[in-house]
């Protein structure tokens, strides 16, 4: 893990797998961005307008950080095209039922390519 108070990039996760990427995490000032390198990124943000900045904070920090644990936890199927210009994740731990896994898409978790 590398902390950089000096630019937005609040943490950066170094990867298990160059497949995958480094995990960075970047303060875009009222949400966040989560990037896995080499498979895409998501925004995390409030969408409460009646939240004060702590609070909105708050609720982004909390959201980034369960995101987090279930990475880490291989509770996250990352997915990419082989030239990796499209991805993104399914959240195992609330899905409904399987992941529905497409032949154009290479799979990962965290910790391991990912075998269905």
């Amino acid at each position: 893990m590398t902390l950089d108070p000096n630019s937005n990039v609040i943490v950066r996760f170094h990867c298990i797998q160059s497949d995958v990427g480094d995990v960075v995490i970047y303060d875009d000032g009222d949400e966040a961005t989560v990037c896995i390198e080499n498979i895409s990124h998501g925004h995390f943000s409030s969408h409460d307008e009646s939240l004060d900045k702590a609070a909105n904070e708050q609720e982004v920090a909390t959201d980034v950080i369960d995101f987090l644990k279930a990475l880490f936890a291989d509770q996250v199927l990352l997915y990419t095209t082989q030239d990796h210009r499209n991805g993104g994740w399914i959240r195992l731990d609330l899905a409904d039922g399987p992941a529905q896994l497409s032949s154009r898409h290479r799979y990962f978790l965290w910790s391991k390519p990912y075998h269905q």
